[in-house]
Order: structure tokens, then C-alpha cells, then sequence
């Protein structure tokens, strides 16, 4: 009678601990990328290219000698299945976007509303439904996941009011 109580008392400790193994890396993912959403969010959208490099070493922004009006400098970056995207038109942060990809994604809208609040406003660009927020001269665009998925793209950028395209 002891060797069964035994056995279903180690099978559940194994349970706990596997998930306790896969719930708080999921947690710290998750809280990291908020840090990370957070961090990119509160840039002020004109910050000169020099001062994100500092506040973004991991960023990947190509000295651009040649300063032809037909090259925008562009920072970017891969990391832990984001993509971070900075345009920065006469080298200061113009628009900022970040893609997520993976399984496990962060829930970007659940970002969004719960720094921003409710959407100031939807709209339809090239097919893609989106979120907008507008605060103190940026806008903050979402791209509103199919049903039973995850948003995949946030952008920020310079603007008071619905992102350019939509009315």
C-alpha cells in the first residue's frame, strides 16, 4: 500500500515541476517582452540615431557615409523571435516597428490595452485589420490577429490621429 502512495506522490511532484518549468520561463518571456515594448514605446519619436544605439546596443543600425536622399538609415535587429525595424529619415527615429513571430508570442493586443487603454479606432489598410491609438503626437498601430491567434506587428510612429490610410 506504501509503494502506490509513494509512486503517485513522485508522479505528481514530476507534474509540479514540469510545470513550474514551463510556466515561469513563459512568464519571464512574456515579462521580458513587455520590457522590451515598454523600452521601444517610451523613445520619443526624433531621438537622434546615436542616442539609440546607446540605449540599444543590440540594435544593428550601418553607418551611412553616403547621405543620398534615396537611402532612409534603417536599425534593425533579430532577437528572440522579434523583429525590430527602426526607420530613422535624417538619422532621428521616425517609426518604429516591431514583428513577433514564434508559438509562443506575446499577446501584443493584451500589451497594447493594457498600456494604452481602449482603441481610439479600427480601420482596414491593403486587407489588414488594425488598432489604432493616438497619444501626445504618436500613433500606435496593431495589427488585430485572426480569431484564436495572436497579433503580429506594432508600430509606432509620429502622427495625432488614425495612421496614414485609414479615414
Amino acid at each position: 500500500m506504501k509503494r502506490p502512495v509513494a509512486r503517485a506522490v513522485a508522479v505528481g511532484l514530476a507534474a509540479i515541476a514540469l510545470a513550474a518549468g514551463l510556466l515561469v520561463p513563459r512568464a519571464r518571456r512574456r515579462a521580458h517582452n513587455y520590457r522590451l515594448f515598454d523600452s521601444l514605446a517610451a523613445v520619443p519619436l526624433g531621438t537622434r540615431v546615436d542616442s539609440l544605439r546607446l540605449a540599444f546596443p543590440w540594435l544593428h543600425c550601418p553607418e551611412m557615409t553616403d547621405h543620398s536622399a534615396e537611402h532612409e538609415p534603417v536599425c534593425a535587429a533579430d532577437a528572440d523571435g522579434r523583429d525590430v525595424t527602426v526607420n530613422a529619415p535624417d538619422y532621428r527615429v521616425g517609426t518604429i516597428e516591431v514583428m513577433v513571430f514564434g508559438q509562443d508570442r506575446t499577446d501584443l493586443v493584451a500589451w497594447a490595452q493594457a498600456r494604452l487603454g481602449a482603441p481610439r479606432g479600427r480601420c482596414s489598410l491593403d486587407g489588414n485589420p488594425l488598432q489604432w491609438w493616438s497619444m501626445s503626437g504618436t500613433t500606435v498601430t496593431l495589427t488585430e490577429p485572426p480569431p484564436g491567434s495572436r497579433a503580429r506587428e506594432l508600430v509606432i510612429r509620429a502622427g495625432g490621429g488614425a495612421p496614414p490610410g485609414c479615414a
